[in-house]
C-alpha cells in the first residue's frame, strides 16, 4: 500500500445502517481483525459490512483534504534511511480517470511512482472511494518493486474487504480535536493502519507554500501508531510528513509541486494504470485474475 504508512519505502448525512455502523467502528478505537461479515478478532481494527449504495462517483471530489479530481498531480520529496544511509526519494502521485468496481463500490486509481536516488523503486496505485458524507476510503492497492529499472516483485496486492484485508477511511471529511482514532486499511498479511488527530486548524509552511486550516494526523500501525505525522491542507492534501518514534526508515517528505495535467497527460498516466493492472493479472493472479476490468471514465 502506498498511502497510509510512509515506511512502506511508501454520506447523505444519515447513512444506511451498514455504513453508519462502519463509520462508528472506523472512527473509534480499534479492536478487531478485518472480516467480510463484520466480525472481529483481538489486536486489530473492526470491519463492518459496507453498503455500496452509500458510495458515490469518486470524481465528484467533495473532500478538500484529499482531492480526487482526475488529472491532479503531486510531487513530494525527501529522504529515507537505507541501512545507515539517508537516501533521497521522490514520489509522484497522479489521480487518474481509471475506475474499477471493488465490492460493488466505484474506486478511482491514484498512481504512485517512486524513485530512490534517481532510480525507479516502486510503481503502484491505491484505489480510493468516496461516500455520501465526503469521506475518502481506501479499497485496495497494488505496488510493484523495481531495481535497475527492472521489475523484481510484487510488494502489495489487494482488493476489497476479506478475512485478511481491511477497507477503511483514509481521509475523513470532518476532523476535530475530539475525533476518535479511525482505521485506515490493511493489505493482505499487513497489520491495520490507523489515524488520529494531533492538531486541527493550524498554519503550516513547506517550500512549496504556506497553508491555513491544516489538520495534523498521526498515522501508523494499530499497535504502534506513532509512525508519522501527516499534514493535510485543504484543496491540496498531504503537504508534509514528519517521522515519529515507530518510523522504521525515518521517512521525511514535503510537497514540491502540485499541478493539474492536461487531458493528454492524464490519459498517459491512466494508460500506465491499465498496463499495471494487466501485468497484475499475471504476477498477482490470486487477486486480479478474476477481478472485473477497470475502465477510464473520461
Amino acid at each position: 500500500m502506498t498511502h497510509p504508512v510512509a515506511d512502506r519505502v511508501p454520506s447523505k448525512l444519515t447513512l444506511g445502517v451498514a455504513v453508519t455502523t462502519a463509520l462508528v467502528c472506523l472512527l473509534s478505537a480499534c479492536g478487531g481483525t478485518a472480516t467480510s461479515d463484520g466480525k472481529s478478532q483481538a489486536g486489530a481494527c473492526t470491519q463492518a459490512e459496507i453498503d455500496p449504495a452509500s458510495f458515490v462517483d469518486p470524481t465528484r471530489d467533495t473532500n478538500p483534504y484529499h482531492p480526487l479530481k482526475p488529472g491532479m498531480q503531486w510531487v513530494r520529496g525527501g529522504t529515507t534511511e537505507v541501512g545507515s544511509r539517508k537516501v533521497p526519494f521522490t514520489v509522484t502521485s497522479t489521480m487518474t480517470d481509471v475506475v474499477r468496481q471493488i465490492d460493488g463500490v466505484p474506486a478511482i486509481a491514484m498512481l504512485d511512482e517512486s524513485t530512490d536516488a534517481g532510480e525507479v523503486a516502486e510503481v503502484g496505485m491505491d484505489y480510493l472511494a468516496l461516500d455520501k458524507d465526503g469521506n475518502v476510503w481506501i479499497f485496495g492497492g497494488y505496488t510493484e518493486a523495481y531495481e535497475g529499472g527492472q521489475f523484481t516483485d510484487v510488494e502489495s496486492a489487494w482488493l476489497g474487504a476479506s478475512d485478511s484485508t481491511l477497507v477503511g477511511i483514509l481521509a475523513p471529511a470532518k476532523v476535530t480535536a475530539d475525533t476518535p482514532q479511525w482505521c485506515i486499511s490493511a493489505a493482505d498479511g499487513e497489520k491495520p493502519s490507523v489515524g488520529k488527530p494531533v492538531e486541527v486548524g493550524v498554519k503550516h509552511c513547506v517550500k512549496f507554500g504556506c497553508y491555513k486550516d491544516v489538520r495534523v494526523v498521526q498515522e501508523g500501525e494499530v499497535d504502534a501508531p506513532d509512525n508519522e505525522n501527516k499534514y493535510y491542507a485543504p484543496g491540496v492534501g498531504v503537504i508534509d510528513n514528519v517521522p515519529l518514534d515507530a518510523s522504521l526508515h525515518q521517512d521525511t517528505f514535503q510537497l514540491l509541486n502540485f499541478i493539474e495535467l492536461t487531458p493528454s497527460g492524464t490519459a498517459r498516466k491512466s494508460k500506465l494504470v491499465l498496463d499495471l493492472e494487466a501485468h497484475a493479472r499475471t504476477v498477482a493472479p490470486d487477486v486480479f485474475a478474476d477481478a472485473p476490468d477497470a475502465k477510464r471514465v473520461r
